[in-house]
């Protein structure tokens, strides 16, 4: 938010932006800091009421929401020691090792949980800021995001970690169901986001507003701009998300 908004973008076609490549992995750091201080913000009174009901995501409540942003910067701290060192380390043991964690730790108290994802998130700072004083060698070296296949192959350059670790927070802050909207979202975020959707399942030629698009493709629902060009319903996003 800015004291002085500027006024809303027009309507844009679902198409791939204009390029966001280039932008440095320091960079993508801060803006990551920022909006995890949104995030925290958010549930910085949060309790045990809040903590319990239910979150946007079908069979998840807000504790589980919280408790897989913590697991998933521990896992994306993984993922950076294994471009520091070298050596293979997976994001998470298996995907049942990875919804185990989210389920024990739902039903923490609230302080719980916003505590945990706080020092998550500092711990995961803290190891991305030496990543990046370790060099283009580094930051190159392929990773895998996700509780993959052992047999998998690295697929993602450790540089595009903290933009990875950006949409999970911001994603899933609107997930929460506290108030965070897709409007909130910071227009460089929804343009870059578009341009990674497009990247993995292509284009659709529907129009509105980017935010609104941004989440109708990720599966969060249709805003009332969001329209096929011959002015009916969007439906259902393709697959590909």
């Amino acid at each position: 938010m800015t004291d002085h908004p500027s006024p809303p973008d027009p309507p844009t076609r679902d198409r791939a932006p204009a390029d966001a490549h280039g932008r440095a992995p320091d960079s993508d750091l801060t803006v990551l800091a920022e909006a995890t201080d949104r995030l925290l913000a958010t549930v910085s009174d949060l309790d045990d009421a809040t903590a319990r009901r239910p979150s946007l995501l079908p069979g998840w409540s807000v504790g589980h929401v919280l408790t897989h942003l913590a697991r998933n910067a521990d896992g994306i701290l993984r993922l950076v020691e294994w471009a520091r060192t070298g050596e293979r380390t997976p994001m998470y043991p298996s995907p049942s090792a990875r919804a185990d964690d989210i389920e024990a730790g739902s039903g923490r108290t609230p302080a719980a949980l916003v505590a945990d994802v706080r020092s998550s998130a500092t711990r995961l700072g803290v190891a991305v800021e030496l990543l990046l004083q370790s060099g283009d060698e580094a930051l190159d070296r392929l990773v895998i995001f996700g509780a993959a296949d052992p047999d998998q192959q690295p697929d993602s350059p450790a540089r595009s970690l903290p933009v990875a670790r950006l949409r999970e927070v911001e994603i899933h802050h609107v997930d929460l169901g506290l108030g965070y909207g897709p409007t909130d979202w910071p227009p460089d975020f929804v343009e870059r986001t578009l341009m990674f959707v497009h990247s993995r399942s292509g284009a659709v030629d529907v129009v509105g507003e980017p935010a609104e698009v941004l989440a109708w493709r990720i599966g969060r629902g249709a805003g009332r701009s969001v329209r096929r060009l011959d002015g009916s319903d969007p439906g259902d996003p393709p697959s590909g998300w």
